[in-house]
């Protein structure tokens, strides 16, 4: 994705400003109390992916994530990494404590609790660890991460226990895993994986959980930024690129592919299986998972109670599609801090604790919950846009069109 010139970007986001909507504070509240089922049944997690903003926070998307949680009256928060940019508090920590205060004041006033886990970006550039950002994340009363319980590779991979709507009972897991940063391991390069030592801690950590539930294993879901490298055994190779020509050759693809949304990596083209396919599928950049694994994947299926691993990371790619019975639920950025398209939005996974087998997941898009065909809405939306559909001349002239409206 083409990045927009840094100091045109400032002076976009600095305009934007200008336009900020107050939002009413509220007395924040502890939301330290364990997670339950409501009354009916349900239980509500909101995933937002990919903030990645600066000191200098979008409008646009604080607006948008408070209309989110007052709408949807989600019963947690999950934010799946990438929580600031790379490099936006390089020399000062009090860039880095403004960029969390940024959103975490608003799930705050809301009074919703809050659950992380970090990306490949938060502590890229940035002069404080993710240890020392956690602390600052644990002085917010609605923050519910848990420190990890030993020393792991990363920080930040723990569970939290939803317990049943009238007892306190475990009833359902939610797993969080830091999917690390760049690839040390091996000379294979790219993204980082989760580690030996994290898929262990799992391993024995659920094991425990189910003998304290007398052998009985508890329906989980699983959290993390990168999205697991098994994404390509489930995706359609129809076509091979030519290094030379660059000329692409048809393979017989094993079933009906989506033809319009075609990724290429490795020199193979590969397609979305069409019978996983709904109005909420969209591949349009190539998946950016490690190119190892250390069987995360495998342990997790193994488990055979974990319906689903949310994922954010691919800021425009948005799907759900099974591996050996595991979800890869792929949800694009909820931000206006870096790049994204008109699919900007956020996820809603809904449980039902009278039938912990299965979940209802909706995406909720930007474009879909406001009104653009208000002019002035979408002269904002366009000049808060990192987006591949307008240059940078239209984001300057819709800039000055909403100044002067």
């Amino acid at each position: 994705m083409k990045k927009t010139v840094a100091i045109i970007l400032a002076i976009l986001t600095a305009f934007s400003l200008f336009s900020s909507i107050a939002s009413a504070e509220a007395t924040p509240t502890k939301a330290k109390d364990p997670l339950k089922f409501n009354e009916d049944g349900s239980f509500k997690i909101m995933q937002i992916a990919d903030i990645q903003d600066v000191v200098l926070f979008r409008p646009l998307t604080r607006m948008f994530i408070t209309d989110l949680l007052e709408k949807e009256k989600p019963d947690l928060v999950v934010l799946t990494g990438d929580n600031i940019a790379p490099g936006s508090g390089q020399l000062i920590s009090w860039l880095i404590k403004k960029n969390i205060d940024n959103f975490m004041k608003i799930f705050e006033n809301k009074k919703v609790p809050v659950a992380i886990v970090y990306g490949n970006h938060d502590a890229d550039r940035n002069c404080l660890t993710k240890e020392e950002q956690w602390e600052i994340y644990e002085k917010y009363d609605c923050f519910i991460g848990v420190r990890d319980s030993e020393e792991l590779t990363g920080y930040g991979t723990y569970y939290l226990p939803v317990n049943a709507s009238d007892s306190d009972k475990h009833k359902f897991t939610l797993w969080f895993f830091d999917s690390q940063e760049r690839n040390t391991e091996n000379d294979l390069g790219g993204y980082g994986c989760v580690a030996k030592d994290q898929i262990n801690w799992y391993v024995r950590t659920e094991k425990a959980i189910t003998a304290a539930n007398g052998g009985n294993k508890i329906p989980s879901f699983a959290f993390q930024h990168i999205i697991i490298p098994e994404i390509y055994d489930v995706l359609y190779k129809v076509g091979e690129v030519n290094s030379e020509t660059g000329e692409i050759t048809e393979l017989e693809a094993p079933g009906a592919y989506l033809k319009e949304q075609t990724i290429t990596e490795d020199g193979i083209v590969y397609g979305f299986p069409e019978e996983y396919a709904d109005e909420d599928t969209f591949l349009s950049e190539t998946c950016c998972p490690p190119k190892y694994s250390n069987g995360q994947a495998d342990a997790l299926v193994d488990n055979g109670n974990v319906l689903g691993i949310a994922v954010g990371h691919d800021h425009v790619n948005c799907f759900v599609i099974p591996y050996k019975g595991l979800d890869i639920v792929q949800t694009p950025t909820s931000s206006f801090g870096s790049y994204g398209d008109i699919n900007r939005g956020a996820r809603v996974i809904t449980l039902n604790e009278n039938d912990l087998t299965d979940y209802e997941t909706e995406m909720i898009y930007f474009r879909e919950y406001y009104d653009l065909s208000d002019k002035k809405l979408y002269n904002r939306y366009v000049f808060n846009s990192e987006c591949d559909d307008f240059t940078i001349k239209d984001r300057l002239v819709a800039m000055v069109k909403y100044i002067f409206s």
